[in-house]
């Protein structure tokens, strides 16, 4: 039986197998995502206060993973994230789409643990990436990016999205222990400051950049960590 398809049924196919990937992957966002009425308000974690805004103009989020294992087993990972290290454990394929040259490394490796407050976390060869501002071995890693204060490491950039004057943001990760230490709460915290033009474009950085970074990537990454602490498999793509 052979099947023949109008150029308006192959359009709607083109059009729905995106958009049904795109619902997917919304609704795969939101496994970890801490709901805004129950998300601790700014000044609740340590670094709250490095983007120099008004309350009311900074965006705060959380997305918060149980994992059952111990923290001092999910430090390492943490610890080593950035694109000349481990990588950020989350999907290569749509980091290199974006022109992201990220590789990601799923052991602890001891060479990528000196970490320290100072050194700018590189997201891709553009020199995109966040200032590690807070650093306490076994408890918190936080970075930041700011235009209104833009970095001094070399090949570092405070990155500004199109229609942008201004954007910030924090990247924190905290463990929290449960269980007396057996068990682990990770938490990935975003402060964001946005300044646009209009509201359109406020939509836009939020819905796309802010709301896929902090949302998809960071949900897959979660799953990744969690896959490796407790010593499970996961598929790697």
């Amino acid at each position: 039986m052979k099947f023949e398809f109008s150029g308006l049924q192959l359009a709607a196919v083109g059009v729905a197998a995106p958009a049904a990937v795109l619902l997917g992957l919304n609704q795969f966002s939101k496994k970890y995502k801490v709901a805004p009425e129950d998300t601790p308000p700014r000044g609740a974690y340590p670094g709250d206060d490095l983007l120099p805004y008004p309350d009311d103009q900074v965006m705060v989020s959380n997305v918060a993973t149980e994992i059952d294992a111990p923290p001092e087993k999910v430090w390492p990972l943490i610890n080593q994230l950035g694109q000349n290290k481990a990588g950020f454990y989350s999907f290569w394929n749509f980091e290199h789409l974006a022109s992201f040259r990220i590789y990601n490394t799923y052991e602890p490796q001891e060479r990528w643990q000196d970490t320290k407050v100072g050194d700018w976390v590189f997201y891709g060869d553009q020199g995109v990436g966040h200032e590690i501002k807070l650093h306490e071995p076994g408890k918190y890693i936080v970075g930041c990016s700011d235009t209104g204060n833009p970095p001094t490491q070399q090949g570092a950039v405070a990155w500004l999205p199109h229609g942008c004057k201004e954007y910030g943001w924090t990247w924190g990760f905290f463990l929290e222990p449960l269980d007396g230490g057996k068990r682990t709460r990770m938490v990935q915290r975003n402060t964001v400051y946005v300044e646009v033009e209009n509201k359109i474009q406020m939509a836009i950085v939020v819905g796309l950049i802010w709301g896929w970074s902090s949302g998809v990537m960071s949900t897959r990454m979660a799953d990744v960590i969690k896959a490796i602490a407790e010593g499970k498999k996961f598929i790697d793509f």
